[in-house]
């Protein structure tokens, strides 16, 4: 089921935090998540009110209509690849306070996507967006075979690899490439340094530091963002070299963390 909160948006939102709160207050286990996401920061929800003011209602329209553009083609695909139809999920369209383009958590008692406008607009992935549709499916793919909350999943910081990369290799063989998250000279950099992501990423589970900096618009690693999707996209590449799709979805967790441990020492 789709739940497009858009219009409910546009109607409600005068450019005001107060406009803002009065449109999401009317979808409360949506609200409660943007605010559950910026506690898992150790931040409030009220400190990042002022992030709307960035963007007029032009670029919010121009999300929106890419969006419903590129959706149907992008869940038919899924239907065809993996057998999943729109009773298996829910989808959430919503302007929120940049907590994430897409996301996949749980709403309405279903598997669900959560599409931020904001977001989509802020990192201008308007011509991307069909990529990032079908990056987010692979989590729900993901999700479903494995019958298993991702977010409980990567709790564990290391499982991002993990789930990342399967969701990218999902975005890759529906879209190819560029994907959503490229831009100039990305994909090249990445691969010319896929060593040095490696003995960082490895660094820093031996030495139990942040893996935020592979992942997320915020963060930077080496001057470049997103490097750990990349290196998520490898992962999966290698392990299909000895398992099916299927059975590298359905992974356990202590076998996960054993064989990326292995790929980065690779």
């Amino acid at each position: 089921m789709i739940f497009d909160t858009f219009q409910d948006f546009m109607e409600r939102w005068d450019g005001s935090p107060e406009g803002w709160i009065a449109y999401i207050s009317g979808y409360p286990e949506l609200f409660e998540k943007i605010k559950a996401d910026y506690a898992g920061y150790g931040a409030s929800w009220r400190d990042y009110l002022r992030l709307l003011d960035k963007r007029k209602p032009e670029e919010f329209n121009k999300a929106y209509e890419c969006f419903m553009g590129a959706l149907p083609k992008i869940a038919a695909y899924i239907e065809r690849l993996f057998g999943i139809t729109q009773d298996d999920y829910n989808i959430v369209i919503y302007v929120g306070l940049e907590n994430g383009a897409g996301w996949v958590t749980e709403f309405k008692g279903k598997p669900a996507i959560l599409f931020g406008l904001e977001a989509v607009a802020e990192l201008g992935w308007y011509d991307g967006i069909a990529g990032l549709i079908a990056h987010e499916f692979g989590h729900l793919v993901h999700w479903l075979m494995r019958n298993e909350d991702l977010e409980k999943l990567e709790e564990n910081a290391i499982m991002g690899l993990y789930t990342e990369g399967f969701a990218q290799r999902v975005e890759d063989s529906i879209t190819g490439r560029p994907w959503h998250l490229e831009y100039d000279g990305w994909f090249e950099w990445c691969t010319r340094n896929e060593r040095r992501i490696k003995e960082e990423f490895a660094r820093r589970v031996r030495e139990n530091e942040p893996l935020n900096p592979f992942f997320g618009s915020w963060y930077e690693l080496f001057g470049m963002k997103f490097t750990g999707y990349y290196l998520g996209y490898r992962f999966i590449r290698w392990l299909e070299e000895t398992l099916s799709f299927e059975e590298i979805a359905k992974l356990e967790k202590e076998k996960v963390r054993g064989m990326i441990l292995e790929f980065l020492e690779g």
